[in-house]
């Protein structure tokens, strides 16, 4: 049973650090009230990033993937 489906996929990506002004390891973060809005932590800076990916999101394919929570 894939018990993830749609749930929000917690795990470090690769993104815009602003403070940074470069690509960065970005870690997983709290989503905001509403949940659209994910603030991860730079792995560099220790800076928060906004992040509204909605890709972050678990569907069908990816609900059992490996290393989610």
């Amino acid at each position: 049973m894939n018990t993830n489906i749609g749930n929000h996929i917690r795990r470090f990506i690769n993104g815009w650090c602003p403070s940074c002004d470069e690509s960065s390891s970005l870690a997983p973060g709290s989503l905001s009230e509403d949940e659209t809005i994910e603030y991860r932590t730079c792995v560099d800076c220790g800076a928060t990033v906004e992040d509204d990916d909605s890709r972050f999101w678990a569907n069908d394919a990816d609900a059992d993937e490996d290393g989610i929570s």
